[in-house]
């Protein structure tokens, strides 16, 4: 079996021989000792999945039960999944826009890295939350030191808006705390799993408030736009596909684990508002002439579709919210990663600029066909199974269906609109001398939708690691 602790070792001496690069003036590429963190860690997972985890704990203060507490929840392997290869397939896009102190990027990228791996696998609230606020604040410093002009006032946003959240997320674990004396995750739920009160009640729509915040949804979303517009490429990827997942994961804890009578009565209000932010990024999508940002609108249309499914009361609807986060946390960096190329060779991301890309750089339309036709949800890609299993999750609530059906139908209007502006219409682009996606952009790309293919054809490689009794 492999111990959860080993998961992060990687990581940590990645970080521990980044420094000594800098000490010792390596001729050591960062990003190969980056690669090779993240490679280990991989191989480690799939070891792992192969013959079992073992849990890690390690008491740090009996008078506040903290502790290091690693051990897998019937939720943690999907979002474990995704933290681990995601980020690897997202860091070769930092050439894009990273073009001084990489070897800072590269610290900072491999600290959000360990620290998120640590927090799908604690079992402790308060190591929890201090790990997310590790890589929310690592997360901080890259927006505003390797984005554009506008990227200082956009981290802050950020940084005002995570950390509203996660004072709220922090005072619902300590009421948690206070009504059962333990942090631990398998402690909680035996007090508090079938307990009905006012007060898990409000610690319930704490944890409610800070999750909308973080998917993003409306009307607290305002960090989003600039957040993924102005930061680099492969901080946004992180943004949209691991970043947005965290208020999801620690929602999913509360509805399954601690609180979930509290949670059934937020159900329907919390799905309504689901859908009206559905239908709103859908329209500000609709809108948007920059193909960056519309990307950025689209991600926040299906965290509102997946958080409609986890809201459903409905083991189907869960699943399906489940899937279609870990669907769409592969989908928006290979959409991003595709928006930081054609800044490199355009210049631009605004869709009145370029067109006719078919002709020039074939390679790049086939992958824009691909991030398209997965994120509208065609059958075979993995967004499809998604919406699938929140829509029958939520059947019963037929009238939300069909409001929902409709932002899709207005998000594969836009999305077939891109298409025609970006790789159809006549040639046009600011540089003439345009370069077909290079090799490391085509094992890239690849590696990207490989999966999002795979998840498609064979989506109970996904299902099959939920299991939702399991705390």
């Amino acid at each position: 079996m492999i111990n959860l602790i080993y998961l992060i070792l990687p990581g940590v001496l990645g970080v521990i021989a980044l420094y000594l690069k800098d000490v010792t003036h390596s001729n050591i590429p960062s990003k190969s000792i980056s690669y090779t963190a993240m490679g280990a860690t991989l191989l480690l997972l799939l070891l792992g999945t192969i013959f079992g985890f073992s849990g890690f704990n390690l008491a740090i203060s009996k008078a506040i039960d903290l502790s290091i507490s690693f051990n897998l929840n019937g939720i943690s392997l999907p979002f474990l999944f995704l933290a681990v290869l995601m980020p690897m397939l997202v860091l070769p896009s930092f050439k894009y826009d990273v073009f001084d102190k990489k070897l800072t990027f590269n610290v900072l990228f491999l600290v959000i890295y360990v620290s998120i791996i640590s927090m799908f696998m604690s079992s402790n609230l308060l190591s929890l939350f201090i790990f997310m606020e590790i890589s929310l604040l690592s997360a901080f410093f890259a927006i505003f030191l390797w984005g554009n002009e506008s990227s200082f006032n956009s981290a802050m946003k950020f940084l005002i808006f995570t950390q509203i959240s996660s004072m709220l997320i922090l005072t619902a674990f300590l009421m948690v705390f206070l009504y059962t004396g333990s942090f631990e995750l398998t402690s909680i739920g035996a007090f508090t799993h079938s307990a009905n009160s006012i007060y898990l009640s409000t610690v319930f729509m704490l944890v409610l408030v800070a999750a909308i915040i973080k998917f993003p949804v409306f009307p607290l979303h305002a960090w989003m736009p600039g957040a993924y517009y102005d930061s680099a490429t492969s901080i946004t990827a992180l943004l949209s596909g691991l970043f947005s997942k965290i208020g999801g994961y620690i929602l999913l804890l509360f509805i399954l684990f601690i609180t979930p009578i509290s949670a059934s009565y937020f159900s329907m209000p919390v799905m309504i508002l689901a859908v009206i932010s559905a239908f709103y990024a859908a329209f500000i999508a609709l809108s948007k002439k920059d193909l960056k940002m519309m990307f950025s609108y689209s991600s926040m249309l299906y965290m509102s579709l997946a958080l409609m499914g986890i809201m459903s009361n409905n083991a189907i609807g869960i699943d399906g919210g489940i899937f279609l986060m870990i669907s769409y946390g592969f989908i928006s960096p290979l959409a991003f990663m595709l928006t930081g190329y054609l800044r490199s060779q355009t210049g631009t991301t605004d869709m009145t600029k370029v067109g006719g890309l078919m002709k020039k750089v074939p390679t790049f339309a086939l992958f824009f066909f691909i991030v398209v036709f997965a994120s509208i949800g065609v059958p075979g890609f993995s967004n499809f199974i998604g919406e699938f299993l929140v829509f029958l999750g939520v059947f019963k609530f037929y009238p939300l269906i069909i409001i929902s059906i409709v932002s899709m139908l207005i998000a594969t209007g836009y999305y077939l609109s891109a298409v025609k502006r970006i790789v159809f219409e006549k040639f046009f682009a600011p540089v003439k001398n345009l370069h077909d996606l290079s090799k490391s952009e085509l094992i890239q790309t690849v590696a990207l939708s490989f999966v999002i293919i795979i998840l498609g054809i064979m989506p109970y490689i996904l299902i099959n690691s939920i299991n939702l009794g399991v705390v």
